[in-house]
């Protein structure tokens, strides 16, 4: 019982302990002394920064007598404190216009323009005149060249004389009289024979086929001498064909390649430029 009675009398007086320290004396702001130098003076426009725009006044008037309210139960030495807290006003600044760039002042980006590639120059040449053998030889050695295109061929048939003289006796009225012709010459010593083939000499008499004109010549002065006075001497001649072939299109590279092909193979026969 003795414990009990202490717990209970030391129990009392925690309680009435608490009840002392819990009340606080009212606090008379007119008895407190408050410095002047430690007011802030709000401005006319004053608002804390999450007011609306449009009621500046009223907000700083709400926020100002909130902090009067709460500084009657806070010591004076802590009201400069609470003011100096609340957010100074700024003004707001004007931004200058911004004046438009002009067209003349607006920066232009230069593009610098490469010059255009040059087209590279094509040559164009011409081999020939070539014979049969000389063609063979020169298209054997063009696959080596790998040209392009291949080259583009003119042919021409040419008359080339073989070196002989060829002595004849025109034809008579008729071929009977032409027979008789022939045993005539023959029995003067004249071998002839009467030319069979196609052309324009068909009919005539053959006298000799000679390799020097002055032979032919001296054969013709006999048989005038004899009475035949119509015996002619004409140089013989072959026909052929000549080709020229023409290479269109070359690069510098393959030029070159053919000029030395033709050093190689005719360095008689030149390469010439197309006309």
């Amino acid at each position: 019982m003795k414990w009990f009675l202490v717990i209970v009398v030391v129990l009392n007086v925690l309680v009435g302990l608490y009840g002392v320290l819990k009340q606080k004396p009212a606090a008379d702001i007119g008895a407190q002394d408050i410095n002047a130098a430690q007011l802030t003076i709000l401005p006319a426009g004053w608002r804390p920064a999450s007011a609306p725009v449009a009621q500046p006044e009223a907000s700083a008037v709400t926020a100002l007598t909130d902090n009067l309210d709460a500084s009657v139960a806070t010591p004076a030495a802590a009201l400069p404190a609470i003011i100096a807290s609340q957010p100074s006003v700024q003004k707001p600044v004007m931004q200058k216009p911004v004046a438009p760039l002009k067209a003349d002042t607006l920066p232009v980006a230069k593009v610098e323009l490469k010059p255009a590639a040059k087209p590279v120059a094509e040559q164009c040449l011409t081999w020939g005149a070539l014979d049969a053998k000389q063609l063979a030889r020169v298209q054997g050695g063009l696959p080596a060249l790998k040209l392009a295109t291949a080259p583009q061929s003119s042919v021409k048939e040419e008359a080339r004389g073989s070196g002989r003289v060829w002595v004849f006796y025109p034809p008579l009225a008729t071929q009977a009289e032409t027979q008789t012709l022939v045993a005539e010459l023959k029995g003067k010593g004249f071998d002839s024979y009467i030319v069979k083939t196609e052309g324009e000499f068909r009919g005539h008499l053959s006298l000799g086929l000679f390799s020097k004109e002055a032979a032919a010549q001296a054969l013709v002065t006999r048989l005038k001498a004899a009475g035949y006075d119509k015996a002619r001497v004409d140089a013989r001649s072959e026909r052929s064909q000549a080709t020229t072939l023409s290479f269109r299109a070359l690069d510098a590279a393959q030029a070159d390649k053919l000029r030395a092909l033709q050093q190689r193979l005719l360095p008689g026969i030149p390469l010439r430029a197309c006309s």
